[in-house]
Protein backbone atom coordinates (compact mmCIF):
# COMPACT_ATOMS: atom_id res chain seq x y z
CA UNK A 1 0.00 0.00 0.00
CA UNK A 2 2.75 2.35 0.83
CA UNK A 3 4.68 1.81 -2.72
CA UNK A 4 1.03 2.92 -4.61
CA UNK A 5 1.12 5.56 -2.53
CA UNK A 6 4.65 7.00 -2.87
CA UNK A 7 3.79 6.20 -6.61
CA UNK A 8 0.68 8.49 -7.16
CA UNK A 9 2.65 11.14 -4.82
CA UNK A 10 5.67 11.33 -7.10
CA UNK A 11 2.83 11.72 -10.08
CA UNK A 12 1.14 14.62 -8.24
CA UNK A 13 4.40 16.22 -7.77
CA UNK A 14 5.24 15.88 -11.01
CA UNK A 15 2.04 17.53 -12.81
CA UNK A 16 2.55 20.26 -10.14
CA UNK A 17 6.25 21.22 -11.29
CA UNK A 18 5.21 20.96 -14.94
CA UNK A 19 2.61 23.43 -14.22
CA UNK A 20 4.46 26.08 -12.58
CA UNK A 21 7.10 25.80 -14.95
CA UNK A 22 4.23 26.75 -17.48
CA UNK A 23 3.25 29.32 -15.68
CA UNK A 24 6.16 30.97 -15.46
CA UNK A 25 6.13 30.99 -19.44
CA UNK A 26 6.17 35.16 -20.58
CA UNK A 27 3.52 35.47 -23.82
CA UNK A 28 4.03 38.41 -25.98
CA UNK A 29 1.64 40.08 -29.14
CA UNK A 30 4.13 42.41 -30.99
CA UNK A 31 2.20 45.00 -33.70
CA UNK A 32 4.19 46.92 -35.83
CA UNK A 33 5.79 48.83 -39.47
CA UNK A 34 7.78 47.35 -41.78
CA UNK A 35 10.39 50.87 -42.67
CA UNK A 36 12.40 50.53 -45.90
CA UNK A 37 16.18 52.14 -45.58
CA UNK A 38 14.97 55.03 -46.87
CA UNK A 39 12.64 55.81 -44.05
CA UNK A 40 8.83 54.66 -45.60
CA UNK A 41 6.58 52.74 -43.54
CA UNK A 42 5.58 49.97 -45.41
CA UNK A 43 3.22 46.98 -44.68
CA UNK A 44 2.24 46.09 -40.98
CA UNK A 45 4.29 43.08 -39.04
CA UNK A 46 2.38 40.56 -36.41
CA UNK A 47 4.28 38.06 -34.60
CA UNK A 48 3.93 36.69 -31.20
CA UNK A 49 6.64 34.81 -28.91
CA UNK A 50 6.58 32.89 -26.16
CA UNK A 51 9.62 33.36 -23.61
CA UNK A 52 10.43 30.22 -21.59
CA UNK A 53 12.16 29.59 -18.33
CA UNK A 54 15.43 28.52 -19.68
CA UNK A 55 16.02 30.38 -22.58
CA UNK A 56 13.60 28.74 -24.73
CA UNK A 57 12.01 31.19 -27.28
CA UNK A 58 8.99 30.22 -29.34
CA UNK A 59 8.00 32.68 -32.10
CA UNK A 60 4.89 32.86 -34.80
CA UNK A 61 4.24 35.00 -37.47
CA UNK A 62 1.09 36.45 -38.12
CA UNK A 63 -1.10 33.65 -39.46
CA UNK A 64 0.25 31.24 -36.57
CA UNK A 65 3.14 29.70 -38.57
CA UNK A 66 6.19 28.98 -36.36
CA UNK A 67 9.34 30.43 -36.95
CA UNK A 68 12.72 28.84 -35.83
CA UNK A 69 14.56 30.85 -33.60
CA UNK A 70 17.56 30.84 -31.40
CA UNK A 71 18.43 32.98 -28.48
CA UNK A 72 22.21 34.90 -28.83
CA UNK A 73 21.76 36.74 -25.27
CA UNK A 74 19.16 37.33 -22.90
CA UNK A 75 19.56 40.29 -20.03
CA UNK A 76 17.18 42.35 -18.09
CA UNK A 77 17.20 45.05 -20.35
CA UNK A 78 17.49 42.86 -24.08
CA UNK A 79 16.81 39.68 -25.33
CA UNK A 80 18.59 39.12 -29.19
CA UNK A 81 17.76 36.43 -30.99
CA UNK A 82 18.00 35.38 -34.70
CA UNK A 83 16.11 33.41 -37.31
CA UNK A 84 16.85 32.71 -40.85
CA UNK A 85 14.62 35.83 -42.31
CA UNK A 86 16.23 38.32 -39.38
CA UNK A 87 18.03 38.98 -36.04
CA UNK A 88 15.43 40.34 -33.55
CA UNK A 89 15.94 42.85 -30.77
CA UNK A 90 13.95 42.82 -28.00
CA UNK A 91 13.32 45.65 -24.76
CA UNK A 92 12.27 44.17 -22.08
CA UNK A 93 11.28 47.48 -20.11
CA UNK A 94 9.83 49.16 -23.21
CA UNK A 95 8.06 46.23 -24.92
CA UNK A 96 9.89 47.61 -28.23
CA UNK A 97 10.94 45.10 -30.67
CA UNK A 98 13.05 46.08 -33.85
CA UNK A 99 13.23 42.93 -36.98
CA UNK A 100 16.93 43.59 -38.50
CA UNK A 101 16.44 42.23 -42.11
CA UNK A 102 19.71 41.37 -44.19
CA UNK A 103 18.07 43.40 -47.02
CA UNK A 104 18.47 46.25 -45.01
CA UNK A 105 14.83 46.70 -44.07
CA UNK A 106 13.30 47.23 -40.57
CA UNK A 107 10.62 46.60 -38.54
CA UNK A 108 9.14 48.28 -35.45
CA UNK A 109 6.87 46.65 -32.97
CA UNK A 110 5.68 47.07 -30.13
CA UNK A 111 4.78 44.12 -27.91
CA UNK A 112 2.53 43.78 -24.74
CA UNK A 113 1.70 41.09 -22.83
CA UNK A 114 -0.64 38.70 -23.74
Amino acid sequence: MTLVTRAIAAVCLLVALMGASNAADRQFSCQGQMIDPSGEQKAPVEISFTLGDKSQMGLKTSGDKPLASRIVSNNKIQLKFTTKEFVGEFFHYTGDLFLIYPSGQLARLTCSHT
